[in-house]
């Protein structure tokens, strides 16, 4: 183990320390005459409804007024304290950089994360954005941490997150502000069964975002933002119990500025210490619309996901751009857009017999996207350079035959057969075209009324995407790309004493043909298949003292491992790939807790998640190690009455200075943070 400095040292051990004494502090509290009973409603790991102590899967639930206590805006900061994931960012407050956007990393599967907002997929083309779904319009949220791909299909390597919109809204404005320039605005309204809710979030000028010494940017590079923005929009008809209709409409806005920092790599380098080299501009734009309809054995939603996503390179008066943002300048700036469309059908039925039921669904998809790059300029030996632009577009059809069959023993004995089959149409040049079968089986035993263990093994699988497959941008197309599939095994406990909720773990994965990043001729990116492993260990355990006080513990080590590819370019030759050593990245340990408190009308919530043990996934540097990430946040709620609530949110209370990437680049968090604002319903 590497010695760590003084500083990084102590606060490593404040955020331990700490949290161990609050476990401390209630451990000795606990009693077996107490009774209470942890075992909320879930839909996800099953596709049905079950208590979560009789599901067989590794799940949490998070309530809105839990959201709500995290302090958090958007729902990729509230799910950054949660067990077993890691929160990946491309800078503070996640702000996006168009396709390179944050990521919720469950059980080290970096491209495995399929999120669902009413049981409709986000993804598209592997990407998804949390950051842009408020934690307000969210009624709750389930997290099923192992792969899920057979009831869900491609992009569930990791697990998935189902996102349950509010029916009914409160009739309520809220306004926050604090440093860094946040601003936080929200409302809501119902009338009748019409229901909107609509927010805005800002993020200003923030300096230093990322380390010049390497990476990306380029070493002597660094960023800067000059804003941060989202924005979202939703609408929700409940027709009846069955049937809702529901419109999201969210965009983000990232202002980035690269900038010199005076190392002389080159003649100008140096003379321009402190000057911009270029700006650019990313703006997503997202579109959901969904028909769906549920009366408990049958379930059905037709959904249209729409993300514009464009990025926009502005030149500088600085060699070896020559204009600014005015157009007129020379030329005008290179820009890049993808346009990602998905029409869907998904539809499944349960029918029950008197010791199993027996459910089988359909899924269609007709995924589109469009790539417009325009042409790019540069300089060179004082001449400009123009490198022509182009428009593509890609289309395939995605259809999946899922089922499940569930048979009971005996009361305490069970069984359940998952499986799916998957095709997809070739693509315009005959190529492509993909028949997939992923079977699951399940395994679990009732010891008693308050405990269970259950095991399982499953195959998963995820599609390559268009951009990895025919490129973009600065990203080279691999036509030869297949599938990821992986085996995962996974053994659980569950049990419920008093008013302790213990869970218990234990899995062990591998995915062949991981579609993985390779920029080591960068900016030119190439996607390759590579292996990935795990194995590791989650518990957790959940309190509740009373009604007043409650607190939360979990603990994660694990081991992900990647196989290193090579790629032999020979002229004229196609590229050669050869499988090299496994390398560690990612982290080895993980730590999260919470603590709940309301004393009146004052309700305190702390939160802390730590990511210890950790190593940057870049061959260059051969795979260093990192220090340990910690994220804490402290959130004060008063209620002053029915209608008004005052609030004031602290993040990073030990001020760390943590990078919240894990390959090549190192983008920071923000520093310690806050928020404070007032709430009034009406």
């Amino acid at each position: 183990m590497g010695i760590l400095r003084g500083g990084e040292y102590m606060k490593n051990l404040k955020c331990l320390v700490l949290a161990g004494m609050a476990m401390a502090a209630v451990w000795g509290n606990a009693s077996a005459a107490d009774v209470y009973e942890l075992n909320p409603i879930i839909v996800t790991a099953q596709r049905s409804a079950s208590e979560e102590l009789k599901t067989p899967a590794a799940v949490e639930v998070l309530t809105a007024d839990e959201l709500q206590r995290t302090g958090a805006t958007s729902m990729q900061e509230a799910l950054k304290f949660s067990t077993g994931v890691i929160a990946h960012a491309q800078g503070p407050r996640n702000i996006s950089q168009g396709t390179m956007t944050s990521k919720i990393v469950i059980r080290g599967v970096e491209k495995g994360t399929l999120v669902l907002v009413d049981g409709v997929p986000m993804n598209q083309s592997g990407r998804y954005n949390l950051e842009d779904i408020p934690v307000d319009t969210v009624d709750r949220v389930e997290v099923v941490r192992g792969g899920g791909a057979v009831l869900y299909g491609s992009e569930a390597n990791g697990g998935v997150i189902n996102i349950i919109t509010k029916g009914k809204r409160d009739n309520m404005v809220r306004m926050g502000a604090g440093n860094y320039g946040i601003q936080n605005y929200a409302a809501s309204a119902q009338a009748g069964k019409l229901g909107v809710s609509a927010s805005y979030d800002h993020t200003g000028k923030i300096n230093n975002i990322t380390d010049p010494s390497g990476g990306k940017p380029s070493a002597g590079l660094y960023y800067n933002i000059i804003r941060g923005e989202h924005a979202n929009f939703n609408a929700r008809y409940d027709f009846n119990d069955k049937l809702f209709l529901s419109h999201t409409y969210g965009r983000n806005r990232g202002h980035y500025v690269y900038r010199w920092d005076g190392r002389a790599f080159k003649s100008y380098e140096a003379q321009n210490a402190g000057a911009d080299y270029k700006h650019a501009i990313h703006t997503t734009e997202e579109n959901i619309t969904t028909l769906h309809y549920d009366d408990g054995d049958l379930k059905a939603n037709l959904f249209y996901n729409r993300k514009d996503q464009n990025s926009k390179n502005t030149k500088t008066k600085f060699y070896p751009y020559e204009s600014d943002f005015n157009s007129s300048v020379l030329f005008p700036s290179d820009n890049t857009a993808y346009l990602d469309q998905t029409f869907g059908l998904d539809v499944s039925k349960r029918w029950h017999f008197e010791k199993a039921s027996f459910m089988l669904g359909y899924t269609f998809e007709r995924e589109l996207e469009n790539v417009d790059q325009s042409d790019v300029y540069s300089i060179k030996s004082g001449e400009v350079k123009k490198t022509p632009g182009y428009n593509v577009g890609y289309a395939r059809n995605v259809q999946s035959v899922y089922g499940q069959l569930a048979y009971d023993f005996t009361k305490a004995t069970r069984a359940n057969f998952n499986f799916r089959e998957t095709m997809t149409s070739a693509d315009a040049k005959g190529n492509n075209k993909i028949n997939k079968f992923t079977p699951e089986f399940i395994l679990m035993h009732d010891l008693d009324e308050k405990t269970m263990v259950y095991g399982k093994v499953g195959k998963s699988f995820l599609l390559p995407t268009f951009t990895q497959l025919y490129g973009g941008g600065n990203i080279y197309g691999n036509a030869d790309l297949q599938p990821a599939t992986g085996t995962h095994y996974e053994l659980g406990l569950k049990k419920n004493i008093g008013k302790n909720a213990w869970r218990l773990a234990l899995y062990d994965y591998k995915i062949n043909d991981s579609i993985e990043a390779n920029d080591k001729n960068w900016p030119k990116i190439t996607y390759t298949n590579e292996n990935v492993k795990n194995r590791g260990i989650e518990l957790n355990w959940e309190r509740t003292q009373n009604d007043n006080l409650s607190y939360r513990l979990g603990i994660t080590v694990s081991h992900p491992q990647k196989q290193t590819t090579t790629i032999d370019e020979i002229p004229g030759e196609l590229p050669q790939y050869k499988q090299g050593a496994w390398h560690d990245y990612y982290s080895k340990l993980g730590f999260n807790g919470g603590i709940d408190y309301t004393s009146g009308k004052l309700t305190t919530a702390f939160n802390i998640s730590y990511v210890g043990k950790r190593t940057r996934d870049y061959e260059k540097q051969n795979y260093p190690s990192m220090k340990a990430q910690c994220f804490t946040d402290i959130n004060f709620s008063y209620k002053a009455n029915q209608e008004a609530r005052f609030f004031l949110n602290i993040d990073n209370l030990f001020n760390r200075h943590d990078i919240v990437s894990s390959s090549s680049s190192s983008f920071y968090n923000l520093g310690r943070n806050f928020m404070a604002g007032v709430e009034y319903k009406f």
